[in-house]
C-alpha cells in the first residue's frame, strides 16, 4: 500500500507494517481499538514508515477508545533514533474502529491537532477498520487525507 500526498510525496509503509496493524482488525481483536505509533524517517517529500509500535500493556484498549498510555512507544522511537544515528524517527501513529470504513472521530482530529503543535514535521495519521484505510497527513496544523495507490 502506498498513499500520495498532494504534493506528489508518497508515503511509503512496508508490508510489515501492513501485517502488524492487520493483526488487529481480525475477528479476534476488532471489538477493541488498537493501535500504536509510526517509526520511519523523511526523504524530501516523502515518509518511508520502517517500524510501527502495537499495542502495549500499560495502553488503554476499549471498544471506542485506544489510549497510548505505555512508555514503551516513546523508547520504541528513541532506540530507533539512536540506533539510525537520528534518521528514524516518530513520524505518525496509527489505530484501529472496530468499523467497516473508519473516518476520523472528533476526538481523532482534536488529538491529532495536539500532536501537530508539538511536532513540526509532517506526521501521518492512519485509521484501519474491517474494510478499508483512512489515511491523512498532518503539517502545518492542517490534516489533509491521502489518495491510496
Amino acid at each position: 500500500m502506498i498513499f500520495r500526498t498532494r504534493d506528489d510525496g508518497l508515503i511509503l509503509p512496508g508490508h510489515k507494517i501492513e501485517r502488524a496493524i492487520a493483526t488487529y482488525v481480525g475477528d479476534d481483536e476488532i471489538g477493541l481499538e488498537a493501535g500504536g505509533i509510526f517509526i520511519g524517517s523523511y526523504r524530501g517529500p516523502h515518509v518511508e514508515i520502517g517500524s510501527c509500535t502495537t499495542p502495549l500493556p500499560r495502553d488503554l484498549r476499549r471498544p471506542t477508545l485506544f489510549d497510548r498510555c505505555d512508555p514503551g512507544h516513546q523508547a520504541a522511537a528513541l532506540e530507533a533514533w539512536r540506533e539510525s544515528g537520528g534518521t528514524d524517527t516518530y513520524v505518525g501513529e496509527w489505530h484501529t474502529h472496530s468499523v467497516d470504513d473508519p473516518v476520523p472521530s472528533d476526538q481523532d482530529v482534536r488529538t491529532w491537532h495536539a500532536i501537530m503543535r508539538r511536532v513540526s514535521n509532517p506526521l501521518i495519521f492512519l485509521i484501519a477498520g474491517r474494510r478499508s484505510i483512512w489515511c491523512g497527513r498532518g503539517r502545518g496544523g492542517k490534516l489533509a487525507g491521502l489518495a491510496v495507490l
